[in-house]
């Protein structure tokens, strides 16, 4: 079969540029590629260049066995973020699906995978269905299609129950105006292509003036060509006005002394200690305790509420993504919350199915299986003289607020000093640099701290050698976040809010332990029950098992692509080892299971037929 995959970011990037849904992407393609299909990946919405200004389809060269076409200056910009201003464009763009539909009727696909539409438009799809007559699989990774800005949270804070016909989403968020942002990206293109051209024209005119002098016009020659193949420098900022003085003559006198403040106010100005005087002067003061950033969540789904307003933008273009995707032949949900949550917006039924994506991380693991070791057990009855090792956390990925790190250092913050010697905590973030003085204050209370940054995917089976749990404290419908997965794929139980997708895999008290998303206390009487017992950790451990590979999720895809029924959904096997659950007062109850002192769990190297 020919496949196109739609994307908004460039498939060689994988997870860091596109995040989980591009990683998804790449990996999926390779192994269709690996199985004999004729696979392309199209993306677009990023790159936007002078010359020429019209949108257009390039090609770039193959990537890994995959045909690989983008396009340049789309009207619909990608990420999302960037496009909110304009939610029309997502729905109709011309120019944009003028050039999709010829790049489909020059491919003649058998089937276009829709990963997102970030990037694209509604009517892009009917072009391709005038121009071809594939089939359209639409997998929803998130909840663009029906949210602008991807998170269904209002103000990034508050779950969104009611967009009231889309008058909600209008004051939403803050966004950079795209015109800012086009410029932006164009900048950054001649910066990594070429000179700036209005330096190397300064440079041409002065060498045209030198002509009389051969020694000043070689000089300015040479000049404007090193300037015209160097990337663009930084601009550096003017300095300030000249300063009027007095006098009524023009004789020198005093400055006039009148307001000057910096950019952006006082809460602006970086120079020196001046951010550090500022938080001094202006100390943080915590959140009232019904503020919106602190209240649990839940999976509830709600009926939205009648609105009375017409249509705006945003309600329009979200009544037409929802009959897009009911148009679709399939649309593939990644988890059973996000089935459900789409199907109550008004999506088809019967053409929405759940079917989890299958991952690389398997394979990963299994290159260096040796990586992959259990923690050291814990003492089977510790005695007045001897010590309980620490239990050993662990958070990975992106720190944004989505996330939840802070909520881990808020439930830390709440625990006293002896519970706090009982965790060795390790914290692997991208952009962690922005919230890990809240964990530096922590660390001489903890038995200890790992804070480092960025890290590869190959990094993933080393960096959860030997851990006892890996925390996933996600404060949105997270759909089915991967750090689940990777987690499993090397045996090591989960810590998870009781969101979104996250208890369609972790079972509380079988393979992982749930707490209620966006609550402190929650998470921490989970964290004092793992530390009091922390035996039931073993009995997790061994209920673990790997994701579904990506290797077999192709197999399955393949079958989708063809017409037939995604596979039965059961993302859990049955429960195979009774743990400690808590009693009704609230403490752990008593460890059913024995406790082990080697390794007990299965094999998690090779994928479950």
């Amino acid at each position: 079969m020919r496949i196109v995959l739609v994307n908004w970011a460039r498939i060689w990037d994988g997870a860091s540029y596109g995040g989980g849904v591009n990683q998804y992407c790449q990996a999926l393609a390779l192994e269709l590629v690996k199985r004999g299909h004729d696979v392309v990946s199209l993306f677009g919405g990023t790159s936007f260049v002078p010359n020429p200004p019209r949108c257009c389809i390039r090609r770039h060269d193959d990537w890994l066995g995959v045909k690989v076409f983008e396009v340049v200056n789309s009207p619909v910009m990608a990420p999302s973020i960037v496009q909110y201003e304009d939610p029309m464009g997502e729905v109709s763009a011309p120019e944009l699906e003028e050039q999709v539909g010829r790049l489909f009727g020059a491919l003649k696909p058998d089937v276009v995978h829709w990963n997102n539409i970030e990037g694209f438009s509604i009517g892009c799809i009917g072009a391709a269905r005038k121009a071809c007559s594939a089939r359209h699989v639409f997998s929803l990774h998130n909840y663009h299609t029906i949210c602008p800005q991807v998170y269904l949270m209002q103000g990034h804070k508050r779950t969104c129950y009611d967009f009231d016909n889309g008058h909600t989403c209008a004051t939403c968020i803050e966004f950079k105006p795209r015109a800012e942002e086009r410029l932006r990206h164009m900048n950054k293109f001649i910066a990594a292509h070429g000179a700036d051209p209005k330096r190397a024209e300064e440079a041409r005119h002065a060498w045209l003036g030198a002509l009389g002098t051969i020694k000043r016009a070689a000089t300015g020659y040479f000049e404007w060509k090193r300037l015209a193949s160097k990337a663009r420098g930084a601009e550096i900022e003017p300095p300030g006005a000249p300063v009027p003085l007095g006098g009524a003559s023009g004789d020198v006198g005093q400055p006039v002394l009148e307001a000057h403040p910096p950019k952006g106010g006082d809460a602006g100005d970086k120079r020196g200690k001046t951010p550090h005087l500022l938080a001094e002067m202006n100390p943080w003061t915590p959140p009232p305790p019904d503020a919106p950033e602190l209240q649990p969540l839940t999976n509830d789904i709600r009926p939205e509420p009648v609105s009375s307003k017409a249509p705006n933008g945003y309600g329009q273009r979200r009544t037409a993504m929802v009959g897009m995707l009911s148009s679709c032949d399939t649309v593939l949900a990644v988890s059973d919350f996000v089935r459900r949550k789409f199907v109550s917006m008004g999506v088809d039924q019967a053409r929405i199915h759940t079917m989890p994506i299958g991952s690389r991380i398997n394979r990963v693991v299994a290159l260096k299986p040796d990586l992959v070791f259990d923690p050291p057990a814990f003492e089977p009855a510790p005695t007045p003289w001897s010590k309980q090792r620490p239990v050993r956390l662990h958070f990975m990925g992106y720190n944004n607020y989505y996330k939840g790190l802070q909520v881990v250092a808020e439930a830390l913050e709440m625990m006293v000093p002896e519970h706090l010697r009982q965790i060795d905590l390790s914290i692997f973030a991208l952009d962690g640099h922005r919230i890990e003085w809240m964990f530096r204050r922590l660390e001489p209370r903890l038995a200890r701290l790992t804070f480092k940054g960025e890290y590869n995917y190959h990094d993933i089976p080393w960096m959860l050698g030997g851990k006892d749990l890996t925390l996933v404290p996600s404060v949105w419908w997270d759909n089915a976040p991967q750090t689940v997965f990777e987690s499993h794929a090397c045996g090591v139980p989960v810590l998870g809010a009781d969101i979104g997708g996250i208890p369609d895999f972790v079972r509380d008290g079988h393979n992982g332990l749930l707490f209620t998303a966006n609550s402190r206390a929650s998470l921490k009487a989970v964290l004092i029950r793992a530390i009091e017992n922390p035996h039931m950790l073993w009995g997790l451990r061994a209920n673990v098992r790997p994701p579904r590979s990506i290797a077999d999720h192709a197999v399955d895809i393949e079958r989708v692509y063809a017409g037939e029924a995604p596979p039965p959904y059961s993302p859990l096997s049955p429960v195979e080892v009774r743990v400690s659950r808590p009693s009704h007062n609230g403490s752990a109850g008593a460890v059913d299971n024995a406790t082990p002192q080697t390794s007990v769990r299965p094999s998690t190297l090779a994928p479950q037929p």
